[in-house]
């Protein structure tokens, strides 16, 4: 396809112009009669979830969802999709699915039920605003993450090359950023196609590269607003996608040197693009030690929300729920970090927030969530089995610590 049918290919999902949004009121519309839907389970916690809605959400949500569960419950197991009428997704909600999720505008997620349910952002951006000397930026920065940072960059020596020749990008896509997708993701791997990439986003940006012995090592394509003085990280990669560029710190070292690319350019703000608005996904642990601002998404989706709804209390449905603090919708467009315990599951307190943006932090007990709920299934009751406290928190945080994505 030509190219500017690519360019318009990425601006209808990034774009925050009024035509695209309009254009998406209009393909989301709430009120069609049938909406798309998927079911995934979790047979060993017999636990079932159900996505419907806006389409974004089978390639973003579904997945995620399924991601953070397994975890805890063992693998997913998701079914074929389809349509449902609009009304049986929360008329009562539906009898195969312990949690509902529908991603749709917000104007209709603050209308359906409100008990046993959530608002979360469809998508949120975490920006560092490059507003101060690049030192002072720096103590932002995770002590922790600063000290392996230098300790890194004297062992590695590495240097940065920005490059702007399609040879560039098409080393970084087939070398760089498609086998880090492979390597880490696998079959849930979700990126952009090379062509929409390399015209909506390298033909206004370019290829940062940290090299190494004078060979590249790990890379972003980065998109440059002069508009609005903001880099977007979009794809990142390692050479091969190889794990040795992990163990190096080469893949985290590209966003310390993208932090002094827009000190040194008078770039005002680094965007590190966006994400769902779940803690636990490790993505999201990585970034927050930069000490980003947290957004909605400056597109379509800041119109959208993801309702998260709970139709059964049980015991993989808290273990879901403890295991996965949140992000929601306090009003307007507030945000308030939310972490769930009960009396014998505690919240996970090593699951951090606190950054701008997020006006409020509370532990919620889940009794107060679920109340009013009924209880398992029969055929659940008897063979229901909840993993130990011990053995949970080792496996959560292994998952919260390498859930790293290379699709930004």
């Amino acid at each position: 396809m030509t190219a500017p049918v690519q360019r318009l290919r990425y601006a209808w999902q990034n774009s925050s112009h009024p035509l695209v949004t309009a254009g998406h009121r209009l393909v989301d519309r709430d009120g069609r009669p049938f909406w798309p839907t998927v079911r995934t389970t979790f047979p060993q916690q017999q636990l079932s979830l159900r996505y419907a809605g806006v389409a974004e959400g089978f390639a973003n949500i579904v997945p995620l969802l399924e991601q953070l569960g397994e975890p805890v419950l063992g693998p997913a197991h998701r079914g074929p999709r389809h349509s449902v009428r609009r009304r049986v997704l929360h008329h009562p909600p539906p009898a195969d699915a312990d949690i509902l999720a529908v991603g749709c505008r917000k104007s209709l997620a603050h209308r359906l039920p409100g008990a046993n349910a959530l608002v979360l952002p469809f998508r949120i951006h975490l920006v560092v605003d490059v507003d101060d000397e690049l030192e002072k930026l720096r103590l932002r920065i995770s002590k922790r993450e600063r000290w392996e940072f230098n300790r890194n960059r004297r062992r590695s020596g590495w240097t940065v090359r920005v490059g702007s020749r399609p040879d560039d990008f098409w080393f970084f896509y087939r070398r760089m950023h498609q086998p880090t997708m492979d390597a880490r993701h696998g079959e849930r791997a979700r990126t952009e196609r090379p062509d929409v990439a390399f015209h909506g986003v390298f033909r206004q940006g370019f290829l940062f590269f940290v090299e190494q012995g004078g060979h590249p090592v790990a890379g972003a394509l980065c998109r440059l607003d002069a508009t609005t003085s903001t880099l977007t990280t979009r794809l990142l990669g390692v050479l091969d996608g190889a794990a040795e560029h992990y163990a190096s710190g080469a893949f985290k070292a590209v966003y310390h040197f993208l932090l002094e690319w827009c000190s040194e350019h008078q770039v005002e703000h680094l965007d590190f693009h966006g994400t769902e608005a779940f803690l636990a996904k490790g993505i999201f642990q990585w970034k927050r030690k930069f000490h980003p601002r947290i957004t909605l998404a400056p597109n379509h989706h800041a119109d959208k929300r993801l309702w998260l709804r709970a139709t059964r209390d049980t015991p993989a449905v808290r273990d879901f729920l403890v295991a996965n603090p949140v992000l929601e919708i306090a009003s307007g467009t507030q945000l308030r970090a939310v972490w769930f315990y009960d009396d014998t599951r505690p919240a996970r307190s090593a699951i951090s927030c606190g950054l701008p943006g997020v006006t409020e932090e509370c532990h919620r007990h889940l009794d107060e969530l679920l109340g009013g709920l009924p209880g398992p299934a029969p055929q659940q009751s008897s063979s229901q089995h909840r993993p130990s406290s011990g053995a949970t928190s080792v496996s959560l945080a292994s998952a919260a610590e390498g859930n790293h994505d290379a699709h930004l």
